[in-house]
């Protein structure tokens, strides 16, 4: 008996075996949607919408900070002195580019440490300075005396004197000598001198500044450790230079000047990676000198200047009087 089958289900039947076949074809589209889109395929925008936007481009890395920069004016004709009190330091001009140094280093007795000796390096003349570039970002001269070769790195109204060792020995004068450290201002001139807390909190912003601009840019595991330590150690360094100056508790004066060199430093590599020359460092403006205050009178009433005291606006001078009439004019 030939088996028979309605035409209603005969369509649910195929309907079921084309949806397995080909499940594409199965989803079910409402009025007015659109037809779905290709796996991997971009969807066009559709009228009035903003197409997708390209990625961002990467930012360049950011330059250094600006920092302060000295020149040799700032120290030309003043007295320094490492730490602050001893030996004497004075830089002057042979000629318009060169400049000399006469240096008189302190030290100690080498028969008797306890007792104090000094040593003109000149012997009383200037020993000529030569120019050795901005490595640092600051200028920087040498000086080369065959006993006691130094190194000079201008800052503001100081010197940082480095030496290939910590100390130089006279032995025909029984004196060894310690030039290394700043050479600035005594204490007494140093807090004459106002906005150093300032100075120092520009000057420890642009190290941060520069130093993350320096890891950011620093690859290799070896290279980011080693410069991770060198900051990491400023601090100490810097209190180790700084931690004998006279009355530095006081003012802060070296740890000032020794952070605008580290700032200027850290901006000087930055520029090398950058194939940039080391003198290319933006110089900060200068902070705005304080308004003086005006001078307290005890509560009296002070004359101001002339030219600041109002001025009433003129005025018509008042009509004469009328003349007086006798009483036969009245009647006339």
């Amino acid at each position: 008996m030939p088996l028979r089958v309605s035409a209603p289900r005969l369509f649910a039947t195929l309907a079921l075996a084309a949806a397995w076949a080909t499940p594409a074809a199965a989803q079910l589209m409402l009025p007015g949607a659109s037809a779905p889109t290709p796996q991997g395929a971009v969807q066009p925008a559709s009228p009035g919408q903003a197409a997708p936007s390209a990625p961002a481009a990467p930012r360049p890395p950011a330059g250094p900070a600006a920092v302060k920069i000295a020149g040799e004016d700032a120290l030309v004709g003043k007295s320094l002195f490492l730490k602050g009190t001893r030996g004497k330091l004075v830089i002057e001009r042979k000629d318009k580019t060169s400049l000399a140094a006469t240096v008189i280093a302190s030290g100690d007795k080498i028969s008797k440490p306890t007792e104090a000796c000094g040593i003109d390096l000149g012997g009383g003349r200037p020993i000529d300075l030569k120019p050795a570039g901005r490595p640092d970002g600051v200028l920087r001269y040498t000086l080369d005396f065959p006993a006691c070769p130094l190194t000079f790195d201008m800052l503001d109204g100081a010197v940082l004197v480095t030496s290939a060792s910590p100390s130089c020995t006279f032995t025909e004068a029984d004196c060894r000598v310690e030039p290394r450290g700043m050479w600035g201002p005594a204490p007494s001139a140093i807090e004459a001198v106002g906005g150093i807390e300032s100075d120092r909190g520009r000057a420890d912003k642009a190290v941060r500044d520069n130093f993350k601009a320096l890891l950011s840019r620093t690859k290799g595991k070896a290279e980011i450790k080693q410069v991770a330590a060198e900051q990491a150690g400023f601090t100490s360094e810097r209190e180790t230079i700084c931690g004998g100056y006279a009355r530095e508790a006081a003012h802060g004066y070296c740890a000032s000047r020794y952070t605008e060199w580290r700032a200027a430093s850290l901006a000087a590599r930055l520029n090398r990676l950058d194939g940039k020359p080391e003198n290319a460092i933006v110089a900060a403006k200068p902070a705005p000198k304080p308004k003086p205050k005006p001078a307290s009178d005890g509560g009296l009433m002070t004359a101001a200047p002339a030219e600041a005291l109002p001025t009433r606006p003129a005025t018509a001078p008042p009509p004469p009087p009328p003349a007086t009439k006798s009483i036969f004019d009245i009647f006339r």
